[in-house]
């Protein structure tokens, strides 16, 4: 297909691109406004069912050893900021049949992001591309680091196959113009394309998702506001999966500043996507976020009802809960809890195989061995229920031991 291929042919560029930037930063950061960190992950992994397989006598047990090495490059003035954030995460694994090469992976990531803050503007972007294995890529994971809103993604299927990759690219531009000292109007684009490769023919459909927010602020006092979105979006699945589906939608609600260290987000609204298929009423969609930041403790929660896209080749109406929470218990010991659950169905209650209800709950530990310097050890429970879909569930026990060297900055918590 046209979009594999330039993705393919973009992917050498992009390479080359970070390696290019990553051995100039070392320079840039004699600059004041720059710095620049490496940051090395090394450990190994334990998983008794790799693939959430359903059927106790197909369940893979691996054992293998893992190395997460990226570099951050941060650049700062008093109107701009920029980071970009290459990575490559290396997995090797043992396992107890002739499959080792369906799990062996070498997955890519950038981020990139821009703020730019003018007198009355502000513009900007956020940028995400990933390469990896359909095993991990489909299977949504609690990340005790995650404490920002747009970097919990909520595309997956947990289709957790062996063979194929996932190119995802996502693209989010913004602007905002302040009216008045407390009035702001704004818009971003939201642009997402998802190619699979070698994967098992039918099992996923490629797809991108466009979406356009225009946004309403005003501040009703120091502490709260309020806010309203208009959203237009189209999601387009390839290869025959079915017809393109337009939607719109809108939601009002308010932000408020709790304390200094606390802020609440809560939208509600309606979002109608009927594709071919008028006689489906619009679904109701809320989004709640509460972040607090201590200096000793961390929490990130939200609760958000969405019409979510995915290769499933179809859109799907999904309940999620995101919970992180990291505490630092001592001055060499901090610990984390982390749950990401979540209830998917039809439209319009319409029973279908992507019908799910999924969890994983995660508890960490990680000690200081040294201030740049930490050991880490991470549990995690998946359970992937389809009973209601195919009448039958599965779940996953998973260990990951970490050494990491961050040299510049210390690990959160």
């Amino acid at each position: 297909m046209s979009k594999m291929r330039l993705l393919k042919q973009l992917r050498l560029p992009i390479a080359a691109g970070i390696v290019l930037f990553v051995c100039a930063a070392p320079d840039a950061t004699r600059a004041q406004q720059w710095e620049f960190e490496p940051i090395v992950r090394v450990g190994g992994e334990y998983d008794d069912n790799a693939t959430l397989s359903i059927r106790t006598d197909d369940e893979v047990e691996l054992t293998g050893l893992l190395a997460d090495l990226r570099a951050v490059a941060r650049y700062s003035s008093a109107t701009t900021t920029f980071d970009v954030q290459p990575r490559v995460v290396l997995r090797e694994y043992d396992a107890d049949r002739d499959v080792a090469q369906d799990f062996d992976a070498e997955d890519v990531f950038l981020r990139s992001t821009l703020r730019h803050r003018g007198r009355s503007i502000t513009a900007g972007f956020r940028a995400f591309y990933d390469r990896q294995k359909v095993r991990t890529a489909e299977r949504a994971i609690s990340d005790l680091d995650i404490d920002d809103p747009d970097d919990v993604t909520e595309d997956d299927t947990a289709r957790v196959v062996l063979s194929g990759t996932r190119d995802k690219i996502r693209l989010v531009p913004y602007l905002s113009y302040d009216l008045s000292a407390v009035t702001t109007i704004g818009a971003d684009f939201v642009f997402s394309d998802v190619q699979y490769d070698d994967v098992i023919a039918g099992s996923l459909s490629d797809y991108t998702d466009t979406r356009l927010n225009l946004n309403f602020r005003r501040k009703m006092s120091d502490r709260t506001a309020s806010l309203l979105t208009v959203t237009g979006r189209t999601f387009s699945p390839e290869g025959g999966a079915a017809a393109d589906i337009n939607g719109y939608g809108i939601q009002a609600g308010f932000e408020r500043e709790l304390s200094a260290t606390t802020r609440v987000t809560a939208l509600a609204g309606i979002e109608d996507a009927d594709g071919s298929d008028s006689s489906q009423s619009p679904e109701f969609v809320s989004t709640v976020t509460l972040q607090r930041n201590l200096e000793t403790i961390a929490m990130f929660a939200r609760y958000r009802r969405s019409i979510n896209a995915s290769g499933a080749g179809a859109l799907s109406v999904r309940d999620t809960l995101n919970l992180n929470f990291r505490r630092r218990l001592s001055e060499k010991v901090s610990a984390g809890l982390g749950v990401r659950t979540y209830r998917q169905r039809g439209k319009e209650d319409a029973q279908n195989v992507n019908d799910r209800d999924y969890i994983q709950l995660q508890s960490n530990v990680q000690w200081y061995l040294a201030p740049s310097l930490v050991a880490e050890m991470s549990y995690r429970y998946t359970v992937s229920d389809r009973s209601e879909a195919i009448g039958e569930r599965s779940n996953s026990n998973q260990v990951n031991l970490w050494f990491i060297y961050q040299p510049r900055t210390t690990p959160k918590l």
